[in-house]
């Protein structure tokens, strides 16, 4: 993306400043809710590490134990970063999104959520705010790179187009593993939403195989609960089937 803002025109979806098709359209975040969640950021405390997911896969993670300690590490360091930006707020919460349909000419499409409307636009905003502050941070660390534009890939016979999107790489001793991102409510971070999650990021992790330096097919996820203060976070191969 280039940063260029202007006027559509639909009948060329093409970016007038660098003449890329695949640049984004935005629309706002609606500013009451952004208003709502910098204020909890600002007047709730410090963030801690949630050690039930870390237990839940301790049996489970990969061989390679300098990796997990260092994401576990580096994890530990964008809460802190966030903590560290609390009077700057303002500059780490986004102001826009992508608007996926106006973007792609198709319907968004996600995990299927139970509850009322209103619930499910509320979780959305509130996981498109702090997956676009932990964004921001990324790019203020060493070993963390947010993806910006989807990846494109071909299946295994090497015919069929598709892409995807990891919201980071994590890229660690040559290594480049997808994260996932979620945020969850008050009281749901629990074990069926944790596995959720991974199944998705176990779906990058494969994919990466053939489009970056991931050997393993590792991958990551961070969840977070703004409510509660709490985050945790894991690198998993296949072998994490087994729950």
């Amino acid at each position: 993306m280039c940063g260029n803002v202007g006027p559509l025109h639909a009948e060329k979806m093409i970016c007038h400043k660098c003449d890329f098709e695949p640049c984004f359209v935005a629309r706002h975040i609606n500013e009451g809710t952004r208003k709502f969640w910098i204020k909890k950021e600002e007047n709730l405390g410090n963030w801690r590490f949630e050690n039930r997911f870390s237990t839940m896969i301790k049996n489970i993670v990969p061989e390679d134990k300098e990796l997990i300690k260092a994401f576990k590490k580096s994890v530990k360091s964008l809460f802190r970063l966030f903590e560290e930006h609390k009077n700057n707020l303002q500059d780490v919460f986004p102001r826009y999104t992508r608007d996926y349909q106006r973007t792609t000419g198709r319907r968004e499409t996600g995990w299927k959520r139970k509850g009322s409307e209103t619930k499910q636009k509320q979780s959305s905003q509130r996981g498109l705010l702090y997956e676009g502050a932990i964004t921001h941070l990324c790019d203020k660390h060493d070993y963390f790179e947010p993806v910006r534009i989807p990846i494109p890939y071909y299946d295994k016979k090497k015919e069929i187009r598709s892409v995807y999107e990891p919201d980071y790489w994590f890229q660690f001793d040559d290594q480049e593993i997808p994260v996932e991102f979620k945020t969850f409510g008050k009281g749901s971070m629990v074990k069926s939403k944790f596995i959720r999650g991974i199944k998705q990021s176990r779906r990058y992790g494969h994919i990466s195989f053939l489009t970056n330096n991931n050997p393993q097919k590792y991958s990551a996820i961070i969840v977070c609960c703004p409510e509660e203060r709490t985050f945790s976070c894991a690198i998993v191969d296949d072998s994490v089937k087994r729950i």
